[in-house]
């Protein structure tokens, strides 16, 4: 064999080789996947669900979201630069099929092997062992996965979307106070790590690290513009059931929206159980940007922004 011949023989078997596509997997159920942006009401929604009877994950952080589900879609914002407050690189994987497909062909393959087992916990595993065989119904809650939808709706082509909305002023303003509490955090710290001993460099343990663009109102807000840019365009392009949920109306009656969304998951919970659900939200969160001098002006200063208007915030 000449080495013109060796050289090409990869790349004549590799062009044999059959197209990479990611195929559904199979499952009992299909799942509940919760959207929405982040400080949206999202955890208070799949915290009522998961107390019906809706499996989010064995390993929830504090705001309820899966942290199995959570760490794969760090993954893919992460190898293509992307963070959940720097989203849009993202929308640019999920725009090219072969890219996309081959995540989601990856992910796929992880979700069908051993790798699940964190999802599910050692008990409920050992029990079901996959999710052909989980016929509980279950989602989980990540606000990243309104970017990378597409991509797991090739996996799970029949899932059922809950999709939380919030008014963008609430929203910046929630993303202002946590990031500037972490902030004050660092602060309070930054003499002890700056002097700590260490290998690591004193821009590595005592440097600002957060998210910068969330130290403001106007950051906050452009954030929240492209994550309901990103929702409509990636819901618009589905036929799967969809519940959307204001939550400034969840916060106010409570106990009827739950009900609706347990009959949209198909869970069965009784009257007793909804009503102990709906005690733990906090009705004082819907519109509370409107009790606030400074957040309420800002209001005035994009009340006629586009995405207000449309989803009935500009009032």
């Amino acid at each position: 064999m000449s080495r013109v011949d060796a050289i090409a023989l990869p790349i004549t078997i590799r062009r044999l080789m059959p197209t990479l596509r990611a195929k559904p997997l199979v499952s009992a159920r299909q799942p509940v996947i919760i959207l929405g942006m982040h400080r949206s009401g999202t955890s208070i929604v799949a915290e009522s669900l998961d107390r019906l009877g809706l499996f989010v994950g064995h390993e929830l952080q504090e705001d309820h979201e899966s942290v199995y589900f959570l760490a794969i879609n760090e993954t893919i914002f992460s190898r293509v630069n992307a963070a959940w407050d720097n989203p849009l690189p993202v929308s640019s994987l999920m725009a090219n099929e072969s890219a996309m497909d081959m995540t989601a062909a990856a992910v796929g393959a992880d979700l069908a092997s051993r790798r699940i087992r964190p999802f599910f916990g050692w008990k409920r595993y050992l029990k079901h062992r996959s999710l052909a065989e989980l016929t509980q119904a279950w989602g989980w809650k990540d606000p990243r996965t309104v970017f990378t939808l597409p991509l797991w709706l090739k996996l799970f082509p029949a899932a059922k979307l809950v999709y939380v909305l919030r008014n963008g002023v609430d929203v910046a303003a929630s993303l202002v106070t946590r990031e500037q509490r972490l902030l004050e955090g660092r602060e309070k710290k930054f003499e002890e790590r700056l002097n700590r001993f260490s290998n690591r460099s004193r821009l590595e343990r005592a440097g600002y690290k957060g998210s910068a663009r969330c130290l403001t109102l106007a950051g906050g807000f452009e954030l929240w513009q492209e994550y309901l840019q990103a929702a409509d365009a990636n819901l618009a392009e589905q036929e799967n059931p969809l519940l959307t949920v204001r939550f400034e109306d969840f916060a106010k009656e409570p106990a009827k929206h739950i009900k609706e969304m347990a009959s949209f998951c198909e869970l069965t919970a009784d009257d007793a159980a909804i009503q102990s659900a709906a005690a733990r939200v906090d009705n004082t969160r819907a519109s509370a940007f409107s009790r606030d001098p400074k957040l309420a002006a800002f209001h005035e200063t994009i009340r006629n922004n586009a995405a207000m208007v449309r989803y009935g915030y500009g009032q």
